[in-house]
This record gives C-alpha cells, structure tokens and sequence, in this order.
C-alpha cells in the first residue's frame, strides 16, 4: 500500500514519513526533495526564478509518477492537495493522512528550520499562515484521515498512524509482483476495516457473509464502515459446507446486479472458508473480475482458504471441482473472532497449522508440541502460529500461484480428505477433520512404501489427537465410496492418483502415482 502524508508546512510530513518507512521497511520519498533533486535548486529559487504556476506544474508531473510506487511512503508539498489531479492520484491505492498543526507551532517550527519557506517571506508570516490555512483547510479535510502532531514527536506520529491502519499488527505479504498484496494479523483489526476500505476507492461496497457469523459482529463492522461514510450491501448466505454451490453464487451475483455494482465495487468476505470461497468466485466471475478482500473468522479460513486466490463451489461428485485462482487484494484476520468459535471449528483450524508443520517447519511442528496449553487457550502461541503458517503458504503462493508444481505440497492430507468429505455428502466432518484423517492415512502409506519412518508416523497421529482432531474413517463409510471419490480429483493426472507425502517432519515430496491396493489397504486399516 502507499501512505500519503499531506498538511501544511511544518506540520511533520518528512519527519512522520521518515520515521514511518523505517518501521515499515517501505520506500521514503519527499516529493518537494525530489523536485529539487530534478531541477538542480531548492523550492525558494524555483519559486522565485520560475514562479508557482512553474513550480505546481513540475509539482503536478511528480505526483503523477511517485503515485504508481507501492508500500511507500509519500510526503507532498503543503500545495499538492489544491489540485484535483494530486488527490485521485495520491488516492489511487493509497491512504491520505492530513497531519494538523495550530499556526502558531508551525510558525516556531518553520522558524526552528531557518524560516526559508517562499510563502512566508512576508511581514506578517503568522497572518499569512492563518490565511492559507483558512484557503487549505477544506482541500485538506479531502484525506481519508487526519493527525494532529500538535504535542506529539514524529515518533510518535508514526505510532498513531500505525495504529490507525493496523500496520502495528503482524504483517506478511503475497509477492505476485504487480497482484502483491497484505495479510495483516492482530487483534482489534475489524475496527480499522472502515480505513483500509478506503484505500481501494470503490465505488460500491458489499459484504458477503453468513446468517451465522454476521449478527456477531455487525455492530462493529458497520460502525467502522459509516466513520468513513461507506455504506455497505450485506448479503447474507446460509452456514455450512453443503451451501457451498452454484445456487448462492447465483443468488450473490443476482444481487449485485439488482443494486447495480460496477467494475470498481469490491467484495467483503466476511466469515469462513465458505464465504471466503464462494465470495473469491462471486469476484472472479461478476463482470469478468471485480476486487475483493478477505476477512476469515475461522481458524482454518485465516491459515488457509483465505491466502493464496483459490476459489470455487463443490458438486455433489467432487469437493472444490469448480473455481478460479483469483487473489484478494487484502487480507485482514482479527483473531479476536476466534474466541466465538465452538471447539471443534477450532481444532479443525489446527489440522491446517500441523500440515505446514509437517510440510514445510519442523520446528513449527515442535512448537504445536510443546505449547498445546498456550495455544488452546488463545495466548502469544496463536499469532505465532497464524503467522508462520500464513508465511509459509504466502511463501509457496508466491513461487506457484496456479498449482503447477510446488504449491502441490499443500495438497498433504487433501486428497484422502476430501474424498472422506465427498463420500459423506460434505455434510458429517468439518474439512480440517477431514484433512487430519487423511494426514495420519498418508503418513501410514508413506511408511508402507518406506520412505518415512514409523515414529515420525506416530509422532503425526499423536498430533492431531493432542488437538482434539480424528484420526480414523468411522466404520460405516465405505472404502468404495471414498475411492471413487479419489478419482474424481484435481489430484489425478493421466488416471493416477497423486499424492503429496512426508519423507521426514519438515520435508514432503509429490508421487505421480501411488498403487490402489496399497491406498485400499490402508483405508482399511483405519
């Protein structure tokens, strides 16, 4: 994202930005600094050499240029918000901040500088900042929020400014070079959803969501909505697995058809892998692609579903069989909303993490070891996980978007799992039970063909168990049922079944081709 500081002179635009790239890492850029660098002379000369239709002229060009720079930070000149053209560039995918200072600590301020601001080489400068600012203020009140750096250091500015865009939070970014984009973790984040909204310049807003989840928290989000005057469609869609079809993705579309939305609206999904799924579809499909971003209340949506552009429905023969890959510009996971989860929805969060554990961290598997009580009772050890398994998928995302090789690896437990999910009409387990059966079946069959060793085995079941996870096929699902489901699969290639397996905790390697008697064997056995 761009940060744009604009305010006044003297009111902390370079300081503020310079301290805010620091603690981003983002690229700092003074436009007036810049100006100068180009034209080989400070702004007083320029001013008074070429006059300021020159100056705003050269100005405007810059502006221009520096808006198209992602996660950066953009201190403009007190005059760039005077022009129309500035602001709905500045704005493009970017936050404005107004930074506010009284007359008189700016007049000290700029006096502590050395006083050489052109504007101010009069007699009266005070008067003459009480003027401009009395001209500015309503061209300034145009950001999206503002600041005031009265009594407070740059320093501290910075903070504020954080705080208010949830950036204080844990943050990790999916590179997909121009498509890059956020996940922001912490708590309190549907508060600042309002904010970072605005960052997107939609035309229209709508929030897709469950009959569930929303009541929960629709005070909060509609509050956080109407302080930055967005005044958002709700459309609410049935809770469960077995929802997840055409019939809503038709009824969604039909909506935002009737309420007119355009290709600058932008979609809120807002609740689990379902409404994550179905609402990236939804995008993918409404006018060729609308934007939309996610914010997973799920454990399982936050770590999994809502990261990396997989969307789509199920059918009654195959889980996920229709979809798109289509990334969300944002997403923003407030672990608050956990804490309303019903154990098993949690566990079933947890079956996710322990695969990132098994496929790419094995000290992110030792750590679900040793930190059960912490983590179950939504300490420290949640962020942590959350993170690491966000990293590690945004990590596999960024080097395979479409699933052409490595992005496979995640794919562990999912292929017996969701073929369990099928065979029961989606309707008897959550999906990360699902996945936690088919992680200790394929763990069992790696052993079987000898590339993992028995205790590493054990080590995985004992896992799962630890949280409260299932680890073997009730009696009554028929292992025919569970087969023919495996060979209606985006895993099968050629007539094979794939399967992603664990050659040590940390370390999986794909098998184009694994022998059906061995698979039928060991469904049996569990």
């Amino acid at each position: 994202m761009k940060i744009i500081l604009t305010g006044f002179m003297g009111t902390g635009k370079t300081s503020v930005g310079k301290e805010l790239s620091k603690k981003l890492g983002y690229q700092f850029i003074d436009t007036d600094a810049l100006i100068e660098a180009r034209e080989g002379k400070p702004v007083s000369l320029i001013f008074k050499e070429k006059g300021e239709d020159y100056f705003r002229k050269i100005e405007q060009a810059v502006v221009k240029e520096v808006s198209l720079m992602n996660n950066s930070v953009i201190a403009t000149g007190g005059g760039v918000i005077k022009s129309r053209n500035n602001v709905e560039n500045l704005g493009s995918r970017g936050i404005i901040i107004w930074l506010k200072a009284d007359p008189g600590i700016i007049l000290k301020r700029v006096m502590l500088e050395g006083g050489k601001r052109p504007l101010l080489e009069v007699e009266e400068p005070l008067k003459e900042i009480n003027k401009l600012l009395a001209e500015r203020t309503p061209l300034y009140m145009q950001a999206d929020v503002s600041v005031d750096t009265n009594y407070i250091t740059p320093e501290e500015t910075a903070e504020e400014i954080l705080e208010l865009l949830a950036l204080h939070s844990q943050n990790v970014t999916v590179d997909l070079k121009e498509r890059s984009y956020d996940i922001v973790i912490g708590s309190k984040i549907l508060n600042k959803l309002g904010l970072r909204l605005r960052e997107f310049r939609p035309s229209r807003v709508a929030i897709i969501s469950n009959k569930t989840v929303f009541p929960i928290y629709k005070d909060a989000i509609l509050r956080s909505l109407n302080d930055f005057n967005i005044k958002p469609e709700v459309i609410l869609i049935p809770d469960g697995e077995k929802y997840k079809d055409f019939t809503w993705i038709y009824h969604i579309q039909g909506e935002l058809l009737k309420e007119k939305f355009d290709r600058d609206s932008l979609l809120v999904a807002f609740g689990g892998g379902v409404v994550g799924d179905i609402t990236g579809f939804a995008a993918s499909t409404y006018m060729r692609g609308i934007r939309y971003i996610q914010v997973p209340t799920t454990l399982l949506a936050q770590v999994d579903s809502s990261v990396g552009g997989k969307t789509g429905v199920n059918h009654p023969l195959g889980k996920n069989m229709i979809g798109t890959f289509y990334q969300p510009s944002l997403v923003m996971i407030d672990i608050d909303t956990i804490r309303t989860l019903p154990k098993g929805e949690f566990s079933a969060g947890m079956a996710e993490i322990i695969k990132y554990g098994v496929i790419a961290d094995r000290e992110l598997f030792n750590y679900l070891e040793n930190n059960r009580e912490n983590i179950l009772s939504l300490g420290d050890g949640v962020i942590h996980v959350i993170k690491r398994s966000c990293e590690i998928k945004a990590g596999i995302v960024s080097k395979d978007e479409k699933e052409t090789g490595l992005r496979a690896v995640l794919n562990f437990g999912h292929t017996i799992g969701h073929a369990i999910e099928t065979a029961t009409g989606y309707k008897r387990f959550l999906h990360g039970e699902a996945v936690a059966i088919g992680m200790c079946l394929a763990a069992d069959l790696a052993v079987r063909m000898n590339i993992f060793k028995k205790k590493e085995a054990v080590r995985i079941q004992n896992l799962v168990e630890l949280y409260k996870l299932p680890t073997t096929i009730p009696d009554n699902i028929n292992t025919s049922d569970i087969i023919n489901a495996m060979e209606i699969d985006k895993k099968v290639k050629d007539g094979n079944i794939r399967f992603i397996l664990p050659e040590s905790i940390g370390k999986v390697r794909m098998l184009e081709s694994v022998d059906r008697e061995l698979i039928k064997e060991v469904l049996q056995r569990y």
